[in-house]
Order: structure tokens, then sequence, then C-alpha cells
């Protein structure tokens, strides 16, 4: 299986965990269907990537359209429930740009890390002129 596949199975996976934990919350009459796929798509963003967070953020968003709307299934929702499943995906794709965004300044930095440690190692093992 290559490692595209395996990233998106993986968040797939992830989602349906998701599913999972908000059917348990709302048996004790707890609901964050929203609040409860979040931890999937920021693990996902920094994980696996910006493209694997856009798959949990388009799964998640079906999640909670086909479980946890009032309507059920796919039919089509209530101008307040489409309203929190834009914002739903507005945070969650903000979210993942700013984790993507740190995990690009600390590859970034990594690399310029090592390329000081490089510059210092060959000043400190230059023979000394007299």
């Amino acid at each position: 299986m290559s490692d595209r596949l395996l990233r998106i199975v993986s968040t797939g996976v992830c989602v349906a965990l998701c599913v999972a934990c908000e059917a348990a919350l709302e048996l004790v009459s707890v609901n964050a269907a929203y609040l409860v796929f979040v931890p999937a798509i920021a693990g996902s963003c920094a994980i696996a990537g910006f493209g694997a967070a856009l798959w949990a953020i388009f799964l998640s968003t079906l999640g909670v359209w086909y479980f946890f709307l009032p309507s059920g299934g796919f039919a089509l929702p209530s101008y307040t429930d489409a309203g929190h499943l834009v914002v739903f995906v507005f945070v969650g794709i903000f979210v993942c740009w700013i984790i993507d965004g740190l995990r690009r300044a600390n590859e970034n930095l990594s690399h310029d890390n090592v390329a000081l440690g490089v510059k210092v190692s060959v000043l400190l093992n230059r023979p000394h002129a007299r």
C-alpha cells in the first residue's frame, strides 16, 4: 500500500473513532458533535500533512451531517445546521493552516540548524594561523 493511501486510510479510521466517541457521548446526553472531530483533524495535519487534514475535514463533515444533525441521514440540513457545518469547515481549515505553517517553520529551522552546525564545525576545526 502506498504511503499516500495509508495516510488517507488512517485519517478515515481516526474519523470513524471520533464518530464512535460522539455516539457514546450522546448516550450519556453530551452533545459535542463538532468538538469531538477537531483532534482528528489537528492530528491528521500534524502527523500526515495538510492533504490528509483536508480528508479529515471532509470525512468529519460527512460524519457530522449523516449521524448527528437532527434531520438524520443526508437530508438537506436546516439553515442553522448548514451554517454550523460551514463554520466547522472554516475552523478546521484555519487550524490546519496554522499547524501546517508551524510544521514548515520547524522544518526550515531544522535545516538552518544543520547548516549552522556545519559552519561552526568548520570554524572550530580550522587550523590556527600564526
